[in-house]
């Protein structure tokens, strides 16, 4: 092998670490091994050990050591991909699926970067040499090679493009976790200053649709309780427990108590780098284990320990989540902090850090206090108020306030001076003189 193509990018140990994944994937070994091609690994053993284990799936057969050296030894090809104790060494590191979709990302990334480096010469050499026609059309078959490269192992898995008389045939019909509210797949962020309840409504969504009630009419739900999955990146374990037992009660002096199974948590108050391999693979432990029908997950700012205004690091950050959301086809509710005042009394609704997370969500709603001062403070009465456009009409209450002692905490309310647009100047939980 030339010097030059054995400098070509590549990196061996992902490829190990890859491999070694395929033992521990179980029931998710054929998600795993379709990540990347047999062709995009750099050595050849490893193309040859990706392709035995693709046909021992394809034959329903188990991929683990055994199986997988009986294969090969059966083809002839055990002694050239290094004999079994090669074989062996690859599942003994402590990988999971989930560390295995990082590790294809790299495999698949370098080997289109060699594919680049390959139609690189080609474009090249067909450059240099005089006999190969008209430059236009060398131009065009630099720009098909070029998009050959980019496109590889993407246009085969694309859906063909679909007519719109032929897209609006199809009936849809929401798929609700919380009715009028969250269906699967649903994205909120709500926001507030600190201490402005939050974390006590996210906590009363989680309870609530874990009892399979509306978290603010309290009004059973068609659809019966929901499974929930609460990763806390904040509180500590006692704090958690003393937040959620009077909500758990409340629920169970309602008649709609939580049932054993319905509703997780995992605390984890030094928080989470979702931007880094470790840290995806613990969220995606969790998500997997449970496959939530909601997760409630926050504070944003714990989910990372970058620049919270980097919009490189909130991108990753999303890209996890969009994965958790996306395995267990979950709703996802978290809190984020809103940014401090402008110096003149107001504060802003949108979270605070990068601006993706703007754009990100579905919904996304701030608490702030009603204009009405006494509301504001004797009730607690908050509007609830959108501060990105809906992307769906949904049957949020605009006006909450604090609810009796041993309820739940927040309660919707009709303002006294609410018009027959919903509209309300002051936000008043009673006429004021």
């Amino acid at each position: 092998m030339s010097t030059e193509l054995q400098t070509r990018p590549h990196d061996i140990e992902a490829e190990r670490a890859y491999l070694g994944a395929l033992p521990h994937a179980g029931r998710e070994a054929r998600r795993v091994h379709q990540l990347v091609a047999s062709t995009d690994f750099y050595q050849p053993a490893h193309t040859t050990i990706h392709a035995t284990a693709g046909a021992l799936i394809d034959s329903n057969e188990p991929v683990d050591p055994i199986t997988l050296t009986n294969a090969l030894r059966a083809a002839g090809n055990l002694a050239s991909v290094g004999g079994a104790a090669y074989i062996s060494s690859l599942a003994h590191g402590l990988f999971s699926p989930t560390e295995a979709e990082h590790y294809a990302e790299i495999i698949r990334g370098l080997a289109q970067r060699r594919a680049l480096i390959t139609a690189g010469q080609q474009i090249m050499q067909r450059g240099f040499d005089p006999t190969a026609g008209d430059p236009a059309d060398l131009a065009e078959e630099a720009v098909a090679l070029a998009r050959d490269v980019r496109d590889q192992g993407r246009a085969i898995a694309d859906a063909p493009v679909t007519d719109m008389h032929d897209f609006l045939t199809i009936e849809d019909h929401y798929d609700w976790v919380i009715p009028g509210l969250l269906e699967h797949g649903d994205r909120l962020i709500l926001t507030a200053g600190e201490g402005g309840g939050k974390s006590v409504m996210l906590r009363q969504i989680a309870v609530a649709t874990a009892a399979g009630v509306n978290p603010f009419t309290i009004q059973p739900s068609e659809y019966g309780p929901k499974k929930v999955l609460v990763l806390d990146c904040e509180n500590s374990e006692p704090q958690s427990r003393r937040h959620y037992r009077p909500l758990m009660n409340a629920a169970a002096r309602a008649h709609m108590p939580v049932k054993r199974g319905m509703l997780h948590i995992d605390v984890r108050p030094e928080g989470v780098d979702l931007t880094k391999a470790h840290g995806r693979a613990w969220l995606m432990r969790r998500v997997e284990t449970v496959m939530p029908d909601l997760l409630v997950i926050g504070p944003i700012y714990q989910l990372h320990t970058g620049d919270p205004s980097s919009e490189d690091h909130a991108r990753r950050v999303t890209t996890a989540l969009n994965e958790a959301r996306v395995t267990a086809n979950c709703a996802m509710v978290m809190e984020a902090h809103a940014p401090h005042g402008n110096g003149f009394g107001s504060r802003a609704l949108r979270p605070a850090g990068s601006s993706l997370w703007l754009r990100w969500p579905e919904f996304g709603f701030g608490l702030q206090p009603v204009e009405d001062s006494k509301s504001a403070i004797r009730d607690r009465a908050r509007r609830l108020t959108p501060w990105r456009g809906l992307r769906d009409e949904r049957a949020f209450p605009q006006f909450v306030r604090e609810g009796q002692r041993g309820s739940w905490p927040w309660v919707p309310y009709t303002p006294a001076d609410i018009d027959s647009h919903g509209y309300s100047e002051t936000g008043a939980t009673v006429l004021r003189d």
